[in-house]
C-alpha cells in the first residue's frame, strides 16, 4: 500500500508543477501595448455628473468592482464613441466615485460617457483553473492506478 500513496503524492506534486510553470509563463507573456487602447465591448457605461478643471464625478450604481487605481475612458456618444480623455479613478465616497482626467483630446462635458473596464481575475482565483487541475489530478491518479 506504501508505494500506491507516493506514487499518488508524486502524480499530484508532478501535476501541480507543471501546472504552476504553464500559468507562470502565460502571465509573463502578457505584453501592455500603452499607445493602443482597446477598451472592451463589456465595459461598464456611466454618466458623467459634474466635470471640473481636472476632475469628473459619476454615480457608481450597482458596480461594486469599481476601486481607486483603475482607469477609465470618456467617450462621446453623440460622435459613435469616439475617445475624448483617459481619466484616473482616485476617489470613492460609496454612492460617487471621483476621477481625474490624465490625458484629453477634447474637453470633457456632461454629455460624455465614462467606460471602465471590468478586471480580469487573477488565474488562481478562476474556477476554470481549478477544475483543469482537478481533471489533471484525476487523470494523472487514474494512470498510475491503470499502470500497477
Amino acid at each position: 500500500m506504501r508505494p500506491f500513496g507516493r506514487a499518488v503524492r508524486s502524480s499530484v506534486l508532478a501535476s501541480f508543477v507543471v501546472l504552476t510553470a504553464v500559468a507562470c509563463h502565460r502571465a509573463s507573456q502578457q505584453v501592455e501595448r500603452a499607445s493602443v487602447v482597446s477598451i472592451p465591448r463589456d465595459a461598464a457605461r456611466f454618466e458623467i455628473d459634474v466635470v471640473d478643471d481636472s476632475t469628473a464625478r459619476f454615480r457608481l450604481k450597482e458596480a461594486t468592482w469599481i476601486r481607486p487605481g483603475m482607469v477609465a475612458y470618456a467617450v462621446d456618444p453623440a460622435n459613435r464613441d469616439v475617445l475624448v480623455a483617459r481619466l484616473l479613478l482616485v476617489r470613492s465616497d460609496g454612492e460617487a466615485m471621483t476621477a481625474l482626467i490624465t490625458s484629453q483630446v477634447a474637453r470633457v462635458t456632461t454629455s460624455h460617457f465614462l467606460l471602465v473596464a471590468k478586471p480580469e481575475t487573477q488565474w488562481w482565483r478562476a474556477t476554470r483553473f481549478w477544475l483543469g487541475a482537478a481533471a489533471g489530478s484525476a487523470l494523472g491518479a487514474a494512470s498510475v492506478l491503470l499502470t500497477k
